[in-house]
């Protein structure tokens, strides 16, 4: 028992002392832990302190930014004031500038034409002017007297100037055109032109209207037109005049122009172009300041082309023309000889002389016509244009004579030795001038040359008959001529040209004195003896000097 019990009591003492023994083992390695955790406390209140200095740091930067912010928008925001207050100053002043504007026309000169055009583009003004100023000197045989010299001009009376001009055709100068005028446009679709002619064939004056109409192009492409002005005829008759190859227009082409159109002709009509066509038809009556007769002549002159082949460097032009008198003037009961008079006649191809010396004669009509065909091209530096034309007149009833018909053609080239081109006008279904590249100067440049020739040939007999005889009742001895021209042409500048031209004339008419007509020329001498040769053949030599704009 008392073994028992000790064994108890020595447990719970080996208990006690072995619980002892590992308290006094932990309790150092406790206290270690402690002062670890004391040290990382204080580690973490150093950083959080670290932290709240760098915070309140952060927030005093924060304050001064958001001041600065402050001061900067405040600045922006006056110079957002200051640069709107600008734009509005400058759009205000742009617009009183505009308005301001509006009230005054634009004023501008190109290749030396001043135009004149309103602020909003609807009306313009533009001053034009064509000056051509011709010389002339002819190689002919020289004068006999009337009785042996058989050389004569149109037909007509003893007074008739052309009955002693043709045997001594005069040298000398003129103006051929001296024309001055305005053109321009208002309300955009209409149009106008008044141009007037100082110049003359032969002599200059009387002061006449050259055109004088007004269009309206609001039917594009169509335009309509009313007044004095040149209705398209043929192709020779649209190129311009300050456009020609040489100082005057072929004789057939002046024929068919002269039928039913001209400078200067009343009329209305309706032209037309697009892309690759130009088409015309006018209704036309007399010419300005041709003498009062009882009705006025009535007429319809149309013509069309086509473009028949273009690139960069070549066009094909085609076309046709017709002119149709179906009411020729009356000249009233009382007139001596034909009442309704149609004549073919033409100058040989120069105007300083005013002679006629091809002539059908006033052959009395109840209508006439013109036909022709065209054709025209340029390839680079050359350029070629031909026409052929038919002509006839149906005689006034009764009658058991025959119609009389003529013909005529011409064909005509150049060569630009400087190497520009003859430029093809769509509108006008026409070549134009070359234009130099290089402008002549006193210091550099040398215009543009050009080399031309043309052949024309006119045929106004019908029935004409043999030599030595007298003309038959149905001839028209208006006779045949035949013109060689060569001619040189300086481009110096846009404005201004130069023109020498040679021409070999060639006329072969027979007398016309016959049945019904035994004094065209008046009393012997004046009218030769029956069938004879009154042609002739001879040379002009002819300068022109052109300026316009």
């Amino acid at each position: 028992m008392k073994q028992t019990h000790w064994s108890a009591a020595g447990t719970a003492a080996l208990l006690s002392l072995s619980a002892i023994g590992s308290f006094l083992a932990v309790a150092p390695a406790h206290a270690a832990e402690s002062r670890t955790v004391q040290d990382q406390i204080a580690e973490l209140q150093k950083a959080v302190a670290a932290q709240k200095a760098q915070l309140e740091a952060q927030a005093k930067l924060l304050e001064q930014q958001s001041a600065l912010i402050d001061q900067l928008s405040k600045q922006t925001e006056a110079q957002t004031t200051a640069t709107q207050a600008s734009v509005d100053a400058l759009a205000k002043a742009a617009a009183q500038a505009k308005l301001k504007d509006q009230d005054v026309p634009k004023v501008s000169v190109a290749n030396g034409r001043p135009t004149f055009t309103s602020a909003d583009g609807r009306q313009s003004l533009a001053v034009r002017a064509v000056v051509q100023f011709d010389m002339a000197k002819h190689d002919q045989a020289g004068e006999g007297p009337l009785a042996t010299d058989f050389r004569r001009g149109s037909v007509g009376a003893t007074a008739n100037r052309e009955t002693n001009a043709a045997r001594d055709l005069s040298d000398g100068a003129y103006f051929r055109r001296a024309r001055f005028g305005i053109e321009g446009n208002f309300s955009r679709d209409f149009d106008y032109r008044f141009i007037m002619e100082l110049g003359g064939a032969g002599t200059e004056g009387p002061t006449r209207v050259n055109d004088a109409w007004v269009g309206y192009s609001g039917f594009a492409p169509f335009k309509i037109q009313l007044g004095a002005f040149s209705p398209p005829a043929n192709m020779d008759d649209q190129t311009a005049v300050d456009d020609l190859l040489f100082i005057e227009r072929s004789t057939p082409g002046e024929l068919s122009r002269s039928l039913g159109a001209a400078d200067g002709r009343l009329g209305l009509g309706i032209r037309g172009s697009g892309a690759r066509w130009n088409s015309a038809l006018t209704l036309t009556s007399r010419t300005f300041a041709d003498a009062e007769v009882f009705d006025s002549q009535m007429a319809a002159v149309g013509r069309f082309g086509f473009l028949a082949a273009t690139s960069d460097s070549y066009n094909v032009h085609v076309g046709a023309s017709g002119t149709w008198v179906f009411s020729p003037a009356d000249q009233g009961s009382s007139a001596t000889g034909a009442r309704y008079p149609i004549r073919f006649r033409d100058r040989p191809e120069i105007r300083v002389d005013s002679t006629r010396l091809i002539d059908t004669g006033a052959i009395d009509a109840d209508s006439a016509y013109a036909a022709g065909l065209e054709f025209g091209a340029n390839w680079k530096n050359w350029y070629l244009q031909a026409e052929n034309f038919w002509f006839g007149i149906e005689r006034r009833a009764p009658t058991v004579l025959p119609d009389p018909n003529f013909g005529g053609y011409y064909v005509q080239g150049s060569w630009v030795m400087t190497g520009e081109s003859r430029r093809y006008n769509m509108a006008t279904g026409s070549y134009q001038a070359p234009r130099a590249r290089v402008p002549f100067t006193s210091k550099t440049g040398y215009g543009a040359w050009e080399l031309a020739a043309r052949y024309s040939h006119m045929d106004l007999d019908f029935h004409d008959g043999l030599t030595g005889l007298a003309a038959t009742a149905d001839s028209v001895r208006g006779g045949t001529q035949s013109i060689w021209v060569l001619g040189l042409n300086w481009y110096p500048i846009p404005n201004v040209r130069l023109m020498l031209d040679w021409l070999h004339i060639d006329v072969d008419r027979l007398n016309p004195a016959g049945i019904g007509n035994t004094q065209p020329f008046g009393a012997a001498p004046s009218t030769p003896p029956v069938g004879v040769q009154i042609g002739q053949d001879f040379n002009v030599y002819a300068l022109r000097s052109q300026y316009s704009f």
